[in-house]
């Protein structure tokens, strides 16, 4: 009989990969959460023993749901300050009980509140992280793997979500032979033989550069090469219309720059982004 594929260089690289569905992989992860709550409940820990059934579950459910938010938060923002996937990932289990052991205690004083238990002097700091630290670090396993695809998310569009910070430069410091009178609010470039056509809010000039050359120094700026001979400026694109099997970009000023099959769908997520 044929053995199961286990081998750690597969899992790795499925680790790696990109989500398909965002929305579908946190769907996925909050029906874990409740399962488990539920089954964690049930079992009547210390921690939750003398609390109502429904309120142990959303106990656990806040505590799951936290963790996850805290140790994703930690391994994207390591991600996209440029540490490896797999180091982000450990860092943020390390340190999720101490960023948990805060909402652990205010959790912990919401459901004395509400059972009307407010005399009972409540945990302190470390007496509360000397609790949770076993238990949290037991819990990363649920949550290994949604933090590893959703910094493995990051990871892959770390270069966009930075760019979406990042502020442009001004359009001489990468054209220094553009009129004064066009300004620098750039529309678009396109390509014509050994020219490019730079477009503005104020009008149009034809430089000898060539297309690549130019691609490559636009990179500061927020935009996409949506053809072969054009780019375009991401918050000039009003719309996208289709034209027979084709598409058209609607810049802010009105012309139309065609838009490739290929790069119609990365266009509209720049327009619904």
């Amino acid at each position: 009989m044929a053995q199961p594929d286990l081998q750690t260089s597969r899992l790795w690289a499925y680790l790696r990969e990109e989500p398909e569905s965002m929305p579908r992989l946190l769907l996925s992860f909050c029906a874990a959460a409740l399962f488990c709550s539920v089954i964690i409940a049930g079992f009547q820990p210390a921690a939750t023993a003398e609390l109502p059934f429904i309120l142990a579950v959303a106990h656990w459910v806040l505590h799951i749901v936290f963790a996850m938010l805290i140790v994703t938060g930690i391994a994207s923002a390591a991600v996209l300050l440029g540490m490896r996937l797999i180091w982000a990932v450990g860092l943020a289990i390390l340190f999720m009980p101490v960023a948990l052991t805060p909402l652990s205690l205010a959790i912990e004083a919401g459901m004395a509140y509400i059972l009307g238990s407010q005399d009972q002097e409540p945990d302190s700091f470390l007496e509360e992280l000397e609790r949770l630290a076993v238990p949290a670090i037991g819990l990363s396993s649920l949550l290994a793997l949604f933090a590893f695809k959703a910094a493995a998310y990051v990871a892959n569009q770390r270069a966009s979500i930075l760019a979406r910070f990042a502020v442009e430069p001004e359009l001489r410091s990468v054209f220094p032979d553009i009129p004064h009178n066009l300004g620098d609010d750039l529309l678009s470039v396109s390509a014509n033989d050994h020219y490019v056509h730079v477009r503005t809010a104020h009008g149009t000039v034809m430089l000898s550069r060539n297309f690549s050359d130019c691609l490559e120094k636009l990179k500061p700026f927020r935009g996409l090469q949506v053809h072969r001979s054009h780019w375009v400026r991401s918050k000039h694109v009003d719309q996208i219309k289709a034209k027979g099997s084709s598409y058209l970009c609607i810049l802010s000023d009105g012309n139309s720059i065609p838009v490739s099959r290929r790069r119609h769908a990365e266009l509209k997520l720049i327009l619904r982004g």
